[in-house]
């Protein structure tokens, strides 16, 4: 017997719920969740909750499934929309279902296309997920590809809004406009997962991408319906270019019914994401847990020189003396910092490759660890080497220009005439430049090096380059995963201690490493990922406020005294160097609570009559004993006092920690002088301690 058979035929005996759905639909219900879909066309009607009873119905006139965009030869395009074409068979099983049109399909103007495309849904709990297989028969390009449509957004609920985790989140009322929203990833939003929630109903809609592969993908929220009758549907459209005879498979897209906002949301898509990438833990990378980190400039652009390599122990002393136990060279490689990319051998001015060697050495045996300033992507197009060969290698637009091309100068005079050292960016999916990288990059690792710091890391969303070896989409995206998984492997070996950082707002990085700079690019991803710390630069010789504000909201701190010119014994610093000491020694004390652990903000904790004008606080939580810490800063110069209540549920006694204060144990209530541009920990004890 064909059971199988059996199945897909009692299916469509089952009546849609949907007002207005009169003819049979197919059907699935498994883990608290069912689908029904149109048995002509495949098209998803209804999505339900049955736990809640909460449903998104897509009224049937505008319910869909899947479109592509074809690329003609002539760069115009031609639309097929999966709502109009007749199934050609479908299939149920206790748990999924799976949907075929084997094709010809026809496009919006009615030219048939020798297309053959199988959704599929598994139901998990309380959520579905969505698969998407084509094969390309056609003499045109698959330029897009988008699926699934899921419908009835605006009945999720009343006060329900659209929420995506952009590096300042977006939410936005849940009201039809006109071409709808879209939100890319990577590179707008961090992660790759967007909610729409209803603080009444306290439910959230979960949307993600689960999607082992790297490439762009873009978050579409469609207007759908006639005029004046409009709806929103969900749907992810991928632009995988698949060429004339070509086979593609699409992200594995989940829809997920949850508790709570879309803070509880995101825990579906960290256990995703730690199962399927892993997340690298503070324990296992030094970059990580230093707090507070000297950078500086060695040579500049135009050839200023600030310090050599023979330099490299006194500087570094510098930082050790003041509790600081990592540094970073930036500027030495030929060129200066921000020139002659990709060339990273030490500028001959500086000193050589053994010069550089016994500078590391000396700042081992001080207990300090060494990283370097460095790129992946950053060519500079006005070297030999680019013109006789990189230039191979260089992301490209659709019309054969370069994805971006300019330069920094970081503050020269030439480049603030409008001259500085121009770049463009490499497309890491070439494995003959991904080697030039690793290379130096091992080169560093067995002199001592202990890391890097990737700067510039936000790779093109779509990279037209015909030779490249990967398709558009996933070319550069890929290529970076790809690169950096090379680097490790390749300078562990050198250096079991190997480390990056990275500057980007991708959260694809975390399974690397944990920091990131800068404050404000990935806001959002320490509150899903407390192993992520961002990094807030500190360059001028008084800045008190800097200091405490980035300790408070939970910062990694680069010091770089002199806009990244001097080391932390330059006079005019040392003041500040000094209280850098005194706050890093607290702050080092109780770093398993306030760097390593949750962010709660303004939460768990009562300030009696709430904070005074000029103080602002923030509270963490520590991951593994549950106890908080509430840090207070202090902008005025005169001093502010503050009332400490109570950690919500918590136990009566806290310890008070004030730079240049003797630590006390109090009992709560307690009163907390902060003096003018300082800042102070209270940290919660429980009771009977």
């Amino acid at each position: 017997m064909n059971y199988r058979a059996v199945l897909s035929a009692v299916a469509a005996t089952v009546l849609c719920c949907g007002a207005g759905f009169a003819q049979p639909g197919l059907a699935l219900r498994a883990g608290g969740v069912a689908l029904e879909v149109d048995p002509a066309h495949g098209r998803i009607l209804r999505v339900t909750d049955t736990l809640s009873g909460i449903a998104l119905a897509a009224r049937e006139d505008a319910a869909e499934n899947y479109r592509l965009v074809l690329l003609k030869p002539d760069k115009s395009t031609s639309v097929v929309l999966g709502k109009d074409q007749a199934l050609s068979g479908s299939h149920v099983e206790s748990n999924s279902l799976t949907l075929e049109w084997n094709g010809p399909l026809k496009d919006t103007a009615g030219a048939e296309q020798p297309i053959a495309v199988r959704m599929t849904v598994a139901a998990g709990e309380r959520g579905l997920t969505f698969g998407l297989h084509l094969e390309n028969h056609s003499q045109l390009k698959v330029q897009e590809a988008w699926y699934p449509f899921a419908g009835g957004l605006t009945g999720f609920a009343p006060d329900a809004t659209l929420w995506v985790p952009t590096s300042t989140p977006t939410e936005r009322a849940l009201v039809p406009t006109a071409g709808g929203a879209a939100y890319g990833y990577p590179g707008h939003m961090n992660l790759s997962y967007a909610c729409v929630q209803s603080m009444a109903a306290r439910k959230t809609l979960y949307f993600g991408a689960h999607d082992p592969v790297a490439r762009y993908k873009a978050f579409r929220f469609v207007e759908t319906g006639p005029a004046g009758a409009t709806d929103l549907a969900a749907c992810i459209a991928h632009s995988p270019f698949v060429p004339p005879g070509g086979t593609w498979d699409g992200s594995p897209v989940e829809l997920r019914f949850v508790d709570g906002d879309w803070a509880a949301a995101a825990q579906t898509y960290r256990a995703w994401f730690g199962k399927t990438f892993g997340i690298v833990q503070p324990k296992d990378d030094w970059i990580r847990r230093q707090s507070f980190f000297v950078m500086t400039m060695f040579m500049l652009p135009e050839g200023t020189i600030s310090y050599t390599f023979r330099d490299i122990p006194k500087w570094a002393k510098a930082a050790k003396d003041h509790g600081i136990n990592a540094v970073q060279v930036s500027g030495w490689q030929r060129g200066g910092h921000d020139n002659g990319y990709p060339f990273y051998e030490p500028d001959p001015r500086l000193g050589t490759w053994e010069e550089l060697e016994a500078g590391i050495r000396a700042c081992h045996r001080m207990g300090v660890k060494v990283n370097f300033f460095a790129n992946y992507q950053p060519m500079m197009v006005e070297s030999d080497w680019y013109k006789s060969e990189l230039q191979k290698y260089r992301e490209m637009r659709a019309d054969g220009g370069p994805t971006w091309m300019a330069g920094w100068g970081m503050g020269t005079l030439w480049a603030r005439a409008g001259h500085p050292k121009l770049m463009t960016w490499a497309n890491l999916a070439f494995p003959q430049f991904r080697k030039v990288i690793v290379d130096y990059f091992t080169k560093l690792a067995s002199i001592g090096g202990d890391g890097v710091h990737v700067d510039k890391m936000f790779p093109a969303a779509i990279d037209y380059n015909p030779d490249s070896p990967l398709s558009p989409d996933t070319a550069t995206w890929e290529g970076a995963v790809q690169l950096t998984r090379e680097i490790y492997q390749s300078c562990r070996r050198r250096n079991p201690d190997w480390c990056q950082s990275f500057e980007c707002n991708w959260d694809r990085m975390l399974q690397f490493g944990g920091a990131t700079w800068w404050v404000g690019n990935q806001l959002i991803t320490r509150k899903v990922f407390p192993e992520n710390v961002e990094t807030l630069g500190l360059y001028q010789a008084y800045d008190y406020l800097g200091v405490n504000n980035a300790v408070r909201d939970g910062h990694a701190v680069m010091v770089a005294p002199l806009n990244f010119s001097r080391s932390v014994d330059w006079p005019p610093f040392r003041g500040l160097a000094d209280y850098i000491k005194e706050v890093k020694r607290i702050r080092d004390e109780l770093q398993d609570t306030v760097f390593f652990g949750e962010v709660l903000g303004a939460r768990e904790v009562t300030l009696e009559g709430g904070p005074p004008d000029g103080v602002a606080y923030n509270v963490f939580r520590n991951r593994t004993t549950a106890r908080r810490v509430c840090i207070l800063t202090n902008s005025r110069m005169e001093a502010r006092q503050v009332t400490v209540k109570a950690f919500d549920g918590g136990g009566g006694r806290v310890r008070i920690h004030i730079p240049r204060t003797k630590a006390r144990t109090v009992s709560l209530p307690a009163t907390v002088t902060i003096p003018g541009e300082r800042l102070a920990f209270v940290e919660e004890l429980g009771g009977g301690r």
